[in-house]
């Protein structure tokens, strides 16, 4: 699978915004300082995801960006989307070779790869910015626009009934 520059340095953006916004607007020269990220390339990005309406601008001096809706209801798909328009799975082995042979195995390129996009799509949908807070002990902001429902995922990650992510635990 390959995600962009663009894709994920979005979601370390929106990350580092659900992780220090507290409930008031981030200015993006902050977020940009934190993540070493070039200022321009976030602007780029946060107008994007301010036009769909994930996140919303505040001017004036406190200004900066809010996450518009709770972090439980955006999803790394739906960031992805927006932002990283070649988001794609690839041939880790011999990309050359693989090119070659899906243009020539047409059948295979519509069963196999259709679905393994479909299914990488549907997964990305499933993951949440307060899934990723929870399990990265992030989700100490008081004002959390989605306390139960990181309570809950806290509470799966404890009993064992939900895994930890790989990258983390």
């Amino acid at each position: 699978m390959k995600i962009s520059a663009r894709g994920r340095y979005s979601m370390q953006a929106l990350f580092d915004l659900a992780h220090h916004s507290h409930g008031q607007p981030v200015p993006l020269h902050l977020i940009a300082q934190r993540q070493e990220l070039s200022l321009p390339f976030l602007e780029q990005i946060f107008n994007r995801l301010k036009k769909a309406g994930i996140v919303a601008s505040v001017r004036g001096p406190k200004g900066g960006y809010i996450i518009t809706r709770p972090c439980n209801m955006v999803t790394v798909g739906d960031v992805l989307r927006l932002t990283d328009t070649s988001f794609y799975a690839s041939a880790k082995e011999d990309p050359v070779t693989a090119k070659s042979a899906l243009r020539a195995d047409v059948k295979m390129n519509e069963l196999l790869w259709k679905q393994l996009s479909s299914h990488i799509t549907d997964f990305m949908d499933t993951i949440t910015l307060a899934d990723l807070c929870v399990e990265s002990h992030s989700n100490t902001c008081p004002d959390c626009t989605c306390p139960a429902y990181t309570k809950g995922v806290q509470e799966q990650l404890d009993s064992g009934a939900r895994p930890r992510c790989a990258a983390l635990g």
